[in-house]
């Protein structure tokens, strides 16, 4: 057998195996899905128009699409004035779009237990239900046309980049800080690239393997 199939098939081997393995990550039941995590950072950059001083903040949002829920780590800092709301933006037309302001989809004017009426704090809510009319805002649920439709609609918005989280202030009522809801890797996704790059590092070591072996025959 030629140096060449040898390699072909050493390289097919390392291919399959692969495979196999995303397929065993890709067939894990949904009901054993993981919950999806947002990174957010809030700035006054972010506004539109922005603004200038502002505070800063940082937040993480973690939806769990099988248990329907939703639930919120907040922290700011800096603000010029008292916080006065705080709450989701959803549905951007064209996902993290900049210089672009949408409605409110969530509680107004703060989601339940906020910490209104101050320049830095945390917050830590409850988990909110995702199928129950009290997280939302009135107006969305109406122009969505009903609560099922509003769910959907925003748990689409959150996995496709077309929301952000906006912190309100007396100075600046439209809107001190806000930031898009980035999605974080999740665990499967890193072991799938993982091993995606181990596998291209190896085919490129058993080619350098051949192209050597190959020169040392024309020699």
């Amino acid at each position: 057998m030629s140096l060449h199939r040898l390699f072909r098939l050493g390289g097919m081997k390392y291919i399959l195996l692969l495979l196999a393995l995303m397929e065993g990550l890709l067939l894990v039941p949904v009901t054993h899905a993981t919950p999806i995590h947002f990174a957010v950072t809030l700035s006054g950059a972010s506004e539109v128009p922005p603004v200038s001083p502002a505070g800063t903040g940082q937040a993480l949002i973690t939806l769990d699409p099988v248990a329907q829920t939703l639930q919120l780590n907040i922290t700011f800092s800096g603000l010029t004035s008292n916080t006065q709301a705080a709450h989701i933006h959803c549905c951007l037309a064209i996902p993290f779009s900049t210089g672009v302001n949408i409605g409110v989809a969530t509680t107004v004017p703060a989601f339940t237990g906020f910490p209104l009426g101050v320049t830095s704090g945390n917050y830590s809510s409850p988990v909110f239900d995702l199928t129950q009319a009290g997280i939302y805002n009135p107006a969305f649920v109406t122009a969505q046309g009903g609560i099922p439709q509003a769910e959907a609609a925003f748990i689409s918005g959150l996995l496709t980049g077309r929301t952000y989280l906006n912190l309100h202030t007396v100075n600046s009522p439209s809107g001190e800080i806000r930031g898009f809801l980035f999605a974080t890797p999740e665990p499967a996704s890193l072991v799938l690239l993982g091993l995606g790059l181990c596998v291209v590092v190896l085919m490129r070591h058993r080619r350098g393997a051949f192209l050597a072996m190959r020169s040392i025959r024309g020699l």
